[in-house]
C-alpha cells in the first residue's frame, strides 16, 4: 500500500511510522455523544447502542460517553433504560473502575470487545441478564476517572451539564484528554 491510516494507541501508531511506509496517525478514539434536545431521542439513543453492540465498542470511532442538558437527564436516562442500557450503582461503578484499567493506567485488555455480561463478570458485579451498555454516571474527566477513558467495550459514561455551551465545554475536556 502507499499510505497507511493508524487510528489507535500509541504502540499501534508508532509500528505504522516505523514501517518504512508513509503514515497517518492518530491517538485512541474518545468520543462522547451528545443527546440534544431537539433530537430524537429513541432514534439517538438506537444509534448509541447500535455503534456499542455491533462489535462490542472494539471500534475507536465508537462512543464513549453520553452527554446531556441537565433538564435532559431523566428522559434520556429513561430512554436508555428501556433500550437495556444497565446503570450501575455506585458500589458497582467503583468496584468496575478499579477493573477497566490496569495498574500503570491503560486500558485492560480484559474488558476489550467484551459483552456486558462478561466483563461484569470479570469484574465481579451482577447485571441484568439482557444488558446492552453498561453506563456509569460520573461527572469527573482524566487521570482518575477511569470512565472518561476509551474503553474499547460497551461500557459508557454519563455526563451532563447545566446548558449547551457547559456541555461542549465537557465535551471538549473529554476529547482532550
Amino acid at each position: 500500500c502507499s499510505l497507511i491510516l493508524a487510528t489507535g494507541g500509541a504502540a499501534m501508531v508508532h509500528a505504522a511510522y516505523s514501517s518504512g511506509t508513509p503514515a497517518l496517525g492518530v491517538g485512541p478514539g474518545n468520543g462522547p455523544a451528545y443527546v440534544e434536545r431537539t433530537c430524537d431521542l429513541p432514534l439517538a439513543i438506537k444509534r448509541i447502542v447500535d455503534s456499542e453492540t455491533f462489535d462490542y465498542g472494539t471500534i475507536c470511532a465508537s462512543e464513549q460517553s453520553v452527554i446531556c442538558d441537565d433538564d435532559m437527564v431523566d428522559a434520556v436516562q429513561a430512554e436508555m433504560k428501556r433500550q437495556k442500557f444497565y446503570f450501575l450503582t455506585d458500589e458497582q461503578r467503583e468496584k468496575l473502575s478499579k477493573f477497566i484499567l490496569r495498574g500503570n493506567g491503560t486500558m485492560n485488555p480484559q474488558i476489550v470487545g467484551r459483552s456486558p455480561q462478561v466483563i461484569a463478570q470479570l469484574a465481579g458485579i451482577t447485571i441484568p441478564e439482557d444488558t446492552r451498555v453498561i453506563v456509569a454516571v460520573d461527572q469527573g474527566i482524566g487521570r482518575g476517572h477511569p470512565y472518561s477513558n476509551e474503553k474499547l467495550a460497551p461500557i459508557l459514561a454519563f455526563y451532563h451539564a447545566e446548558n449547551y455551551q457547559k456541555v461542549c465545554e465537557h465535551c471538549c475536556e473529554l476529547l482532550l484528554y
